[in-house]
């Protein structure tokens, strides 16, 4: 198991910082938004490499894989095809995505059409990396997300015909909408996020200062994926290592 740090390409100086101060740290996981992010992006690969560090990527929230519009979904993965050319210079292990999100009434009506959207969208995507789909939340309002529940997940992977695509659980994310997903999706994880909240907001503060629990914590170490990410705002971030490290 690779323990990594999140960041985005804007604070990825402090993010290496924090890596050369801990053995610990092998991995980084960062979030991209755009090509000029991936340009910026590889101006630190030799940094990076000399760390030692392995890398994953965050893909932009926005980005919607479940999207009705053939067209628009299409475009998502053409953009999703130019980030990954454009970081070719980096070594990515995995590509983590968000499923995405659909009208909230359209979505109660036919849930199944927007799930085999998705498995349309990873099924036209051919890389050599990982691909991980991260369990998110939704908390009302016009719009809703997609992957709320295990059985969102488990249709998908069901539905998915090519390798190499497998679940990131996100421990915030599950305060906030719970579903068993360590019960039912336990051979499909690769990737853990781990964070902590009051369970009502995605606050991503440090672990033990929410909900989360020892005995929680403990058992994500024990499921061993092959990475595990801190996924902390700045403030509680180096605490959150030593606590982590703590249980190791």
């Amino acid at each position: 198991m690779k323990i990594g740090i999140s960041a985005l390409v804007y604070d990825i100086d402090l993010a290496l910082t924090i890596c050369k101060q801990y053995d610990n740290i092998t991995h980084l996981e960062i979030g991209v938004d755009s090509i000029s992010d991936c340009k910026k992006l590889n101006t630190y690969t030799d940094k990076i490499y000399d760390l030692g560090l392995s890398i994953g990527i965050h893909m932009p929230m926005e980005l919607n894989a479940c999207e009705e519009v053939d067209y628009i979904r299409m475009s998502w993965i053409k953009f999703f095809e130019d980030i990954y050319n454009e970081l070719q210079k980096l070594d990515v292990r995995y590509y983590n995505f968000h499923l995405g999100y659909a009208i909230t009434n359209r979505l109660e009506k036919n849930r199944m059409k927007y799930l085999d959207n998705c498995i349309d969208f990873f099924n036209n995507i051919n890389i050599d990396s990982k691909i991980t789909l991260e369990n998110t939340y939704s908390k009302g309002g016009d719009l809703s997300n997609i992957g709320t529940t295990y059985n969102d997940f488990e249709y998908i992977f069901k539905g998915i015909k090519k390798d190499g695509v497998f679940f990131c659980y996100d421990t915030g994310h599950n305060l906030i909408n719970r579903s068993n997903y360590i019960e039912n999706l336990m051979a499909k994880i690769r990737l853990i996020h781990l964070s902590d909240n009051d369970g009502l907001n995605d606050q991503h503060i440090g672990i033990g200062e929410g909900l989360l629990k020892d005995e929680q914590i403990k058992r994500i170490l024990e499921i061993n994926p092959e990475y595990l990410i801190l996924e902390i705002n700045k403030e509680d971030l180096v605490y959150s290592i030593d606590r982590l490290i703590g249980f190791i």
